[in-house]
């Protein structure tokens, strides 16, 4: 115990010294609070993430559809008074299309949110486990001789050992359940259609079940295994079932994490959305042509044709990019996964 004190009090000096509060105040200072160069910059940054996070071969292949279409029947309608392409309503595209995709948008990000809560509450409960281990004493209160009670009576019992191999025990199930939630998605239409999607998804499925096996067979065993050790030395009943109690939070929120993982938003939906994403724009190509018949302009009509299709498979790109929540080195609103359960999950046990 003397020991565990000892690095826990160098640990907190070392702490205190990394805080500067000069520094603090130096970096908020540094902070940019001029609106009009906020503006351009946050505008400048809306184009980037438009161009090469929402638009995509989906978008080429919607836009090509519908130019082609366009400029075919803006050259052979231009010159007839009786054609009229302007009467196709957009009830079709406004609740068959943009609200299905829209409510999918919505599940996408509640299933990020979840996938949030549970990485939370998957620290804490290990940040708590690791304290039990390192920090709980079962001292007796009325005890008045000099003889040692507690973790002090066990002199075969060394409490530094055991609290760095809960620690270790800790750190490694978080890496490798970040391995395992940043293996490639298995949910796509080509998984379940496609010989060669099958057998990545077979081959894939097979490497997630052997390391999720490893996380909960070794490492959740081995913590229980470590309160066993506690129990033996003379830890009390009712404070190695709230071990356990933490014990089976820590694997709930692993299967919970797992589950958000391996199910997705509904599959149908996705396949539909993107189909029409690509498809229907093309099917209001006369209504394109006839604006750029009546401003005598065929290139604001290809305007309004690119901007139908990049709306429409935008909303579809968002949608995309949000079903695999623990992909931050290809999205923007990704869960950087390896952060959160492997340096900051480190962080914050070796800290303690």
């Amino acid at each position: 115990m003397r020991e565990r004190k000892e690095r826990t009090e160098e640990t907190r000096e070392s702490t205190n010294n990394d805080v500067d509060e000069d520094e603090k105040k130096k970096i908020v200072m540094s902070a940019l609070h001029n609106s009009i160069w906020l503006f351009a910059m946050n505008f400048y940054s809306t184009l980037v993430v438009c161009v090469f996070y929402l638009f995509s071969w989906e978008t080429v292949a919607s836009f090509t559809l519908s130019v082609s279409l366009t400029v075919y029947l803006y050259n052979n309608f231009r010159d007839d008074s009786s054609w009229d392409g302007g009467g196709l309503s957009w009830t079709l595209l406004s609740f068959a299309i943009i609200t299905p995709m829209s409510s999918s948008i919505g599940m996408a990000f509640g299933r990020r949110e979840a996938a949030l809560r549970a990485i939370a509450a998957l620290r804490s409960t290990a940040y708590n486990i690791y304290s039990a281990h390192a920090i709980w004493d079962w001292r007796s209160p009325s005890h008045t001789s000099a003889k040692p009670t507690g973790r002090d009576a066990r002199t075969n019992f060394s409490s530094l050992h055991h609290s760095d191999q809960v620690l270790t025990t800790l750190i490694d199930m978080g890496q490798e359940l970040a391995q395992i939630l940043t293996l490639p998605c298995i949910t796509r239409a080509r998984h379940r259609v496609t010989r060669q999607g099958k057998r990545e998804c077979t081959k894939l499925t097979a490497l997630s079940k052997q390391a999720m096996h490893s996380v909960i067979a070794l490492h959740i065993n081995a913590l229980t295994i470590k309160t066993e050790h506690l129990k033996e030395e003379g830890l009390p009943g009712n404070e190695a079932s709230r071990i356990r109690q933490w014990e089976r939070s820590i694997l709930e929120q692993i299967n919970i994490l797992r589950n958000i993982k391996t199910y997705r938003t509904p599959q149908a939906l996705r396949s539909f959305a993107r189909l029409f994403a690509i498809v229907l724009p093309g099917f209001y190509s006369p209504f394109f042509a006839q604006v750029a018949r009546d401003v005598e302009s065929l290139a604001f009509g290809l305007i309004f044709a690119l901007l139908t299709s990049v709306a429409l498979t935008a909303l579809f790109e968002s949608i995309r990019v949000l079903e695999d929540p623990f992909v931050a080195n290809t999205t923007l609103d990704g869960i950087d996964i390896n952060d959160e359960l492997d340096a900051l999950l480190r962080a914050e046990l070796i800290d303690a």
